[in-house]
């Protein structure tokens, strides 16, 4: 495993660049605060592979010390040096980093993560639960002590993006349907993917993906996405603003597709959720036989 940025692992935390504090998502995902605090006191819950597609990553200020630093938090940050890596799991409480091999720390430190996805950061206290050094890289496992409602509210839209991406499983055997092949698979939540395929050259013409309140359709060609309600038969655009961070939150969810979902359909869901592409588009998927 290679570890890129070797000189950015090796930082004080006081010299990492900081982002602006952006919410992740303000118009969907409005997780209450009575849910979020009944999840703080779970002593135990699933935990998520993260995909490798999902970009999200990690960076930990650690000094290998157990106890707090006695002169405060300028001394203990001029003492630690900051570690990144990827996550390998996620939790409603904790995660999995897996960090350079010489990285190091000792369990029960206390520290703060930071969590970095394409232009969005969330700082979380924290304490080190176990640590692990193998020949490739190291496993430290991060247990999130959360006392912020929006912080927790921001990290748990992060876990939805991976549970439900990575949890999806074929639903049924492909159907065909005049000249196109249709194929499905759930989630949680009632989250749902469908593809349709050509009978005969096995390309995809168009997929769905809807979880939760929403729905994203998207075309091969002519190239065309559509973003919806997934309550309403009409299937009108909705806002842009909201329309914008469904688009995003389903690129999250796509980047943790497991493998049972074939690469194309995963490159496509991929490539037409992009940030660089529209959220709202003239054209409107077909009445199809599911």
């Amino acid at each position: 495993m290679r570890w890129p940025g070797a000189r950015s692992r090796l930082e004080l935390w006081s010299a990492l660049p900081s982002l602006p504090g952006v919410a992740l998502f303000t118009r969907i995902l409005d997780f209450k605060k009575a849910f979020l605090s009944r999840l703080r006191d779970k002593r135990s819950s699933p935990r998520y592979n993260v995909g490798a597609a999902f970009p999200l990553k990690a960076s930990l200020l650690l000094t290998g010390d157990v106890r707090p630093a006695k002169k405060g938090a300028a001394a203990a940050r001029s003492a630690g040096l900051s570690w990144s890596g990827r996550i390998g799991n996620i939790s409603t409480n904790g995660l999995n980093v897996l960090l350079p091999p010489a990285a190091h720390t000792a369990r029960g430190e206390e520290t703060t993560v930071r969590l970095t996805i394409e232009g969005h950061e969330i700082e979380i206290p924290c304490e080190i639960a176990h640590f692990r050094v193998l020949s490739t890289h190291s496993v430290c496992g991060v247990k999130l002590n959360f006392s912020d409602y929006a912080v927790q509210k921001d990290f748990h839209q992060l876990l939805e993006a991976v549970r439900v991406g990575t949890s999806f499983e074929t639903a049924r055997p492909a159907k065909t349907s005049g000249n196109l092949i249709s194929q499905q698979w759930r989630s949680l939540n009632r989250s749902l993917l469908t593809e349709w395929r050509h009978a005969d050259t096995r390309k995809i013409q168009r997929f769905e993906l809807a979880v939760g309140e929403h729905r994203f359709s998207g075309q091969a060609s002519p190239r065309g996405v559509s973003i919806t309600q997934r309550s309403t038969a009409s299937r009108a655009p909705i806002p842009t603003s909201t329309a914008v961070e469904v688009r995003d939150f389903m690129r999250w969810v796509a980047g943790n597709f497991p493998k049972g979902v074939p690469a194309d359909l995963r490159d496509m869901v991929g490539n037409l959720t992009a940030a660089d592409q529209p959220a709202q588009g003239s054209w409107a998927p077909p009445p199809l036989a599911r």
